[in-house]
């Protein structure tokens, strides 16, 4: 039968889940990338390095996609675009700026139009991979989210018009969209040179996963599955089920070559995972990902992201040199990698991230609104 669900104005399930999105890039960064890998057993190393070959790319989607979720579902009606670009502003570009001055210090320079670019966030829109992952590398997902929030105001106004039974193949759109893309990097972008090892051109990378407008459509489609989700159409697909068809699935990401595997592969699991995710949070059956502790996690997760680069590429060569370790010493250095990127971050996030949040990113204080009641098939 049908039943009321009462849905929440936050969603501490999501923000639970962005903690273990951001552990999944440094274990990316930490086992895939040479001069920072700390294994003298090569074949080892070589068996954690694919394995983890797609989890980057994964957790990228996924924040796009939940991105463009969270920012639906909290959109107020008495919002303004200045106000939503404040809170947007102050929330982002304080972390941004400290690390970007930490790793111009620590890890070098870079051409000052380069570091300038870094800084203002529209190094993504340049198509070259070293400008693209310049300064602090993971900084060019922030430059296609400043994009994003830019154009936000704009396509949220229509994206609430759609009709209802009409946003299942707004949504579907989405998805086509964004699994296009790959097909249109090869027929588009020039074919040389090639990145060794993933044959692949360098501008076909690019095209696929820096190019702000060729990942619009997995914020879109966050946008759009908020919308589902809201108005009770969410297929009747538990948490547990979304985390199994991602795990399931991951296997099968690892052998699909790229510039497909970037996003096309993983898309339709982090869509499930971000649209069931928000169910069980309104059917209050999520228990461990809205947990004190994961929230708590969650809440430090984007301060972890900006500042975990500092860790691996200079904490790493400053103190170890290139010195390569047995492979239990090596696993216990990768995980005092990530509880120092998680201390480090915990430093960042209260001493610059929540005070700045909290004393600029709105002019008054905003009242909280009465969650509204939807309904969802539930037996």
């Amino acid at each position: 039968m049908t039943l009321p669900v009462r849905l929440p104005e936050r969603l501490p399930s999501l923000t639970g889940l962005r903690f273990f999105g951001a552990i999944a890039v440094i274990l990316f960064h930490a086992l895939c990338l040479p001069p920072i890998t700390v294994f003298q057993d090569e074949k080892v190393n070589g068996i954690l390095a694919f394995l983890v070959s797609k989890i980057g790319f994964v957790s990228v989607t996924f924040f796009f996609i939940l991105s463009g979720f969270v920012l639906t579902w909290s959109a107020r009606d008495d919002d303004t675009p200045r106000k939503f670009w404040r809170r947007r502003f102050f929330r982002i570009f304080p972390n941004h700026a400290v690390m970007w001055a930490a790793c111009l210090l620590l890890l070098g320079g870079a051409p000052v139009w380069v570091a300038l670019l870094n800084l203002l966030l529209v190094q993504s829109w340049v198509p070259n991979l070293r400008v693209a992952s310049s300064v602090n590398i993971v900084t060019w997902s922030l430059s296609c989210e400043l994009f994003f929030y830019a154009i936000f105001p704009f396509l949220l106004r229509p994206i609430k018009r759609i009709a209802r039974a009409r946003l299942w193949f707004w949504t579907l759109g989405a998805l086509v969209a964004v699994l296009v893309v790959p097909f249109l990097a090869v027929v588009l972008m020039p074919g040389e040179p090639k990145i060794p090892v993933i044959n692949v051109s360098t501008y076909q990378y690019w095209f696929s996963y820096n190019f702000p407008i060729a990942r619009l459509g997995e914020f879109l489609l966050g946008m759009l599955l908020a919308r589902v989700v809201r108005e009770g159409l969410w297929i009747r697909l538990p948490l547990w089920g979304a985390l199994t068809i991602l795990g399931v699935s991951y296997f099968g990401m690892l052998a699909v070559p790229l510039p497909y595997g970037v996003v096309a592969a993983e898309v339709i699991p982090c869509a499930l995972l971000v649209a069931a995710a928000a169910m069980a949070e309104a059917q209050g059956t999520n228990r461990f990902f809205g947990s004190r502790l994961s929230l708590w996690l969650g809440n430090i997760s984007y301060a972890l992201f900006m500042s975990h680069a500092i860790v691996l590429y200079w904490g790493r060569p400053f103190f170890l040199g290139d010195q390569k370790f047995s492979t239990p010493v090596a696993l216990g250095l990768v995980a005092l990698a990530v509880a120092l990127s998680i201390l480090l971050a915990w430093v960042l996030y209260v001493t610059v991230e929540r005070p700045i949040v909290r004393r600029w990113s709105t002019s008054t204080a905003v009242r909280p609104q009465p969650a509204p009641v939807v309904t969802s098939s539930a037996t």
